[in-house]
């Protein structure tokens, strides 16, 4: 079997260490490395990491993290996982007991580089919220660039095979949609993953995912057709020009390291088309022009399967809604 190092990068985590820090030590496969690097805490998680350290049932290595940010910290950490597979590991979270075994057993079976799985959000005690995030409703294996590319799982639901590290041109990635900030280090593997990679997707919930009001990222947006057009209805008609900047971004940067890859350089280059087109509706003058915009993006298949790089049927229905209230919707 593969070996498996979990990678788990800390800053200032003092309050919720130590409770996933034992969730390692109860997995029913223990992992062969734990790699943690703090990133100048000023409390007392690099103390409680040493603890830990003194008596874990599996080999634990200590870093002094870069100093520049979350996903730095990361990669760096990353780097020193020597091992077959990489789990991504937040200080927060608590980990289900059969997370690893599942997870290797899985993607040896399945031959797959990248697995996620679904996620029980809870308060800052750990209470369940009755929200499931990164749902999976059926274990599966997906192609290249077949799935979301907009909502690609990230962090605590993922494990890699470490090759996946090799193809990132680390320093080269884009940045964030809506934000001046690179993508992390979840973020970019997943991406690769995405355009060329086989990846499973794991209906079983096997972390809780901690919201505490300090998370690097926080719960995730509501669900269901409603609250879909409630989110939709507040937001700004610029986020499909941004988009469309953030698919042209992915596509150059996919082109630096896949430049042979002509179908995945395309899908990203339809994908900001997609996007356009989008953002012409959502400035159309008036119902007639905003019309005529829909149809058009309906002959284009725009509004396909979100798994084939549409925005699916949902967003075609927030659309005729926005344009019989005479409101654009920008959600995506």
């Amino acid at each position: 079997m593969p070996s498996i190092a979990v990678v788990m990068a800390t800053f200032n985590g003092e309050e919720w260490l130590d409770t996933q820090l034992q969730s390692l030590a109860n997995q029913t496969r223990l992992p062969d490395r734990l790699v943690i690097s703090d990133d100048g805490s000023t409390d007392d998680t690099a103390k409680v990491s040493q603890e830990f350290a003194r008596s874990a049932p599996f080999e634990v290595v200590l870093l002094e993290g870069p100093r520049a940010g979350y996903g730095e910290n990361f990669w760096f950490a990353g780097k020193h996982a020597g091992t077959d597979i990489i789990a991504w590991c937040d200080q927060d979270d608590f980990w289900y007991p059969q997370k690893l075994q599942l997870c290797e057993q899985l993607m040896v079976d399945h031959g797959v580089q990248f697995l996620s799985h679904s996620a029980m959000v809870t308060d800052a005690a750990l209470i369940p919220t009755g929200r499931i995030f990164q749902y999976h409703r059926r274990t599966r294996v997906l192609g290249p660039l077949v799935g979301d590319p907009l909502h690609e799982p990230f962090g605590l639901t993922t494990l890699i095979r470490s090759e996946c590290l090799q193809l990132v041109r680390w320093d080269e990635r884009p940045n964030r949609i809506w934000s001046d900030v690179r993508i992390g280090h979840d973020e970019v593997v997943a991406l690769l993953s995405f355009v060329a990679g086989r990846r499973l997707e794991v209906k079983d919930v096997l972390v809780s995912y901690r919201q505490h009001g300090r998370n690097n990222f926080g719960t995730p947006e509501p669900e269901g057709f409603v609250a879909h057009v409630k989110h939709a209805l507040s937001t700004e008609p610029a986020l499909y020009s941004e988009v469309a900047a953030g698919a042209e971004n992915c596509g150059r940067f996919i082109a630096e390291c896949y430049p042979e890859n002509k179908k995945a350089i395309d899908y990203f280059a339809k994908y900001q088309a997609r996007c356009l087109r989008r953002s012409t509706f959502h400035h159309s003058p008036n119902r007639l022009s905003g019309m005529r915009n829909i149809i058009v993006a309906l002959g284009k298949g725009d509004y396909g399967r979100k798994e084939h790089g549409g925005f699916g049927g949902l967003a075609f229905a927030r659309d005729v809604v926005a344009l019989l209230l005479g409101t654009k919707t920008t959600s995506v």
